[in-house]
């Protein structure tokens, strides 16, 4: 599938987006997009997947990644966001070929985000991405995975 920027116009795909995730997005998104793309992948009739690239620290930050999103962006690490398979289309390895898209795309490009589910973790470790680091919140567990292309330096 071919990897679609939609430039600074977001609302098509925070359609597809759970409630929550689409309130904390479109409230802030004139702020950001200045400094972040949304690329998505397209059938003829729907979005079916996609995520936010920021270029800068993400909207809604916890006190984790507060303390811990400067070194990222100071190495030029992107952040990714809100990476979300519309319901319909799930079951079809899009998360994955999205990661992979991203990353043929801008092949030295390193990347930073966080989770919240652990169950998430063999998803972005199986795409290349490894656990750097674990908040110390036992009631809201987090946990900041990267990826760094191979031949780049290790931040």
């Amino acid at each position: 599938m071919e990897l679609i920027n939609l430039g600074l116009e977001g609302g098509s795909f925070f359609k597809i987006l759970p409630e929550d995730w689409k309130d904390v997005i479109e409230s802030v998104w004139d702020d950001y997009k200045k400094n972040a793309n949304i690329y998505v992948f397209k059938n003829a009739l729907d979005i079916t997947a996609g995520g936010i690239v920021f270029r800068t620290a993400p909207p809604n930050m916890t006190d984790f990644e507060i303390g811990e999103w400067q070194k990222y962006v100071t190495a030029n690490f992107h952040y990714i966001g809100f990476l979300f398979v519309d319901p319909k289309y799930r079951g079809k390895s899009l998360g994955s070929e999205w990661l992979t898209a991203l990353k043929d795309q801008f092949p030295d490009q390193s990347y930073w985000l966080t989770i919240e589910e652990e169950g998430l973790r063999s998803f972005y470790e199986k795409n290349g991405f490894k656990c750097v680091s674990k908040s110390k919140d036992k009631d809201n567990p987090e946990w900041i995975f990267t990826y760094t292309p191979e031949g780049a330096l290790n931040n």
